[in-house]
């Protein structure tokens, strides 16, 4: 299977640095529809079958934007929402609160959101049924920097200090690659 993997264009909270979870729907600023652009000028000569995109609204019009002129369908699945970070959505972004969230030996419990082995496993299952279910297509897949950490770790191995917060993938960033 043939993947191509765009994390959604900026917002303002990207630019602000807040925790951007699951639970937060905010749209694409300027920027990031420009980016979002720019991702489709990059792709456009390449083939997809299936275009799989997260249900929030930052990753739905990125994938609306890239989508733009071809008669490609946009599916959305719930799997590849952003993790849920419950009480810690919209509060700053800091390098210790990132090393300690995506810590996977530490494995810590958010209020209200998701610790990052559950997160793992919806991301995990998500790529292993995508892999069956298209074995022999080329799928584009719209989602988060979250879920680039674990599909990050997932294709090019885990960091050796077991944390996934060193792992980072830009806006509209590209990845393209068979699994």
């Amino acid at each position: 299977m043939r993947l191509y993997y765009v994390r959604h264009g900026q917002t303002d909270w990207n630019v602000a640095r807040k925790m951007q979870g699951g639970a937060s729907e905010k749209d694409l600023n300027e920027t990031g529809i420009k980016q979002a652009k720019e991702a489709q000028e990059l792709l456009k000569d390449k083939e997809y079958d299936i275009l799989i995109s997260s249900p929030m609204n930052r990753a739905i019009k990125t994938a609306e934007i890239i989508n733009e002129g071809r008669n490609v369908k946009i599916v959305t699945d719930e799997r590849i929402r952003e993790r849920k970070l419950g009480e810690l959505e919209g509060h700053q972004v800091t390098p210790e609160r990132e090393k300690e969230i995506w810590d996977y030996n530490q494995n810590v419990d958010i209020k209200g959101g998701e610790n990052l082995h559950q997160f793992e496993k919806r991301i995990l299952d998500f790529i292993n049924e995508i892999k069956e279910k298209y074995a022999d297509k080329a799928v584009l897949v719209v989602a988060h920097g979250g879920v680039a950490k674990v599909l990050k770790a997932y294709l090019y191995g885990m960091p050796k200090d077991n944390n996934l917060s060193s792992i980072s993938m830009e806006n509209c960033e590209i990845i393209e690659t068979d699994l």
